[in-house]
């Protein structure tokens, strides 16, 4: 028996939800209590997809004062696989992380898979791209894996669908999802150990597959429940509407996350619609790419106007980055594509996103969430310099395209 596997404390109990106040706008500020701490709400949770970030260490993203993670259970199922976490014991002592973890099911990996894939009422089955050997990824097999990983949090395997598809058709997955969620609470109830299990409600841009999706899983003993299907093609004022309305048709006392989303921006106007919980891997993503989030907006550090700068990223931002290392200095890293400047910018998006939701929840704390909303919003805006950048966003997918 393993070193890590001896040091290992079987779980006690799944998350509870502490709502402390709503802000007259329907901002909540809550309390997220799991068997690895308490977590204040609204959160940002940065992706961990394979267990690990792209250039940052685990000790890294401790300082930028993250307390919970995304880890994603799709591509953990094909590597490293099962029989490592059940050999190290969990996702925590493999990794070295001493937080929270939330796993995805991997219902929008299957969605971006390539046509080689088919969705039957069993599960998705598909080839792995890692060995080409057929896979099966089932309600079933889904809990198995999250149970293996031990994160705190486990999500029911859902049919994810562009968000475009015609009513008969979001109908179908979401009757589907519906589905594989009850199998996926009596899969998870069939071995006690002491992980919350969320819900997700689907219905893509049809107001009344929303409520209908929210009010069939309401009746199950979910410990949470997600909002899912977005971010994969409607609008940005579908986004917001269909996030209002399903966030208003979720119980007050359990927790609401709305998954793959977003943007800063994002953030606030999901709060303000009553959101508790958010991740996306855009604070890396861009971070690899030369963008740094800051409260003067985007910047893209790889700019000439940069090279002689000694100022920091942000002036109001307390990171190690911030603190010690000049834009000139970010600039010439990330102009001469140093893997160094990848990782001081991904602490720094990383910090940023969870500075922002403390903002977010101290105003509400305050009842001042209206007031925090329009300033903060105009703070993280993207400047005019970058006005011919186009960011195109998905739920563990992000790219940044110039245009022009």
């Amino acid at each position: 028996m393993s070193r890590a596997r001896r040091g290992y404390n079987a779980p006690a109990m799944a998350v509870r939800f502490e709502l402390v106040t709503t802000d007259p706008t329907g901002a909540r500020a809550g309390v997220l209590h799991t068997r690895r701490g308490s977590i204040p709400t609204p959160v940002f949770m940065p992706v961990a997809t394979h267990a690990s970030f792209r250039h940052l260490g685990m000790e890294e993203v401790k300082t930028t004062g993250a307390k919970i993670l995304l880890s994603n259970t799709y591509h953990l199922m094909l590597k490293p696989g099962i029989d490592v976490f059940q050999r190290f014991g969990g996702i925590h002592p493999f990794m070295q992380w001493d937080g929270a973890v939330l796993t995805d099911s991997g219902g929008f990996q299957i969605f971006s898979l390539p046509e080689d894939r088919l969705i039957t009422e069993k599960g998705a089955h598909f080839r792995s791209f890692h060995d080409n050997s057929r896979q099966l990824l089932s309600p079933e097999s889904s809990i198995a894996m999250q149970q293996a990983i031990n994160s705190e949090i486990m999500m029911v395997l859902d049919v994810c669908i562009d968000s475009r598809t015609d009513e008969a058709g979001t109908r179908e997955a979401m009757e589907r999802t519906h589905r594989w969620a009850l199998r996926s609470l009596a899969a998870k109830d069939q071995v006690s150990t002491g992980q919350a299990l969320f819900a997700i409600v689907q219905g893509g841009v049809h107001p009344h597959l929303r409520d209908e999706s929210a009010a069939f899983l309401t009746q199950h003993p979910f410990d949470g429940f997600a909002i899912g299907g977005l971010a994969v093609g409607e609008t940005n004022e579908e986004r917001k509407a269909m996030t209002a309305r399903a966030a208003a048709s979720l119980p007050q006392d359990k927790p609401r996350y709305l998954m793959g989303v977003g943007t800063p921006t994002d953030l606030l106007e999901a709060v303000l619609r009553g959101v508790d919980m958010f991740d996306c891997i855009i604070p890396t993503k861009m971070a690899q790419q030369g963008y740094a989030y800051t409260f003067q907006g985007l910047i893209r550090i790889t700019r000439q106007a940069f090279r002689l700068s000694d100022e920091p990223l942000d002036a109001t931002c307390d990171c190690y980055v911030c603190q010690r290392y000049s834009r000139g200095y970010l600039q010439h890293l990330m102009s001469g594509k140093h893997h160094t400047g990848s990782r001081m910018l991904s602490v720094h998006n990383v910090h940023h996103y969870q500075q922002l939701t403390w903002k977010m929840r101290d105003a509400i704390l305050r009842g001042t969430y209206a007031q925090a909303y329009r300033e903060l919003k105009q703070a993280v805006a993207t400047p005019k310099d970058l006005k011919d950048a186009k960011l195109e966003v998905g739920p563990g997918a992000v790219t940044l395209k110039e245009v022009g």
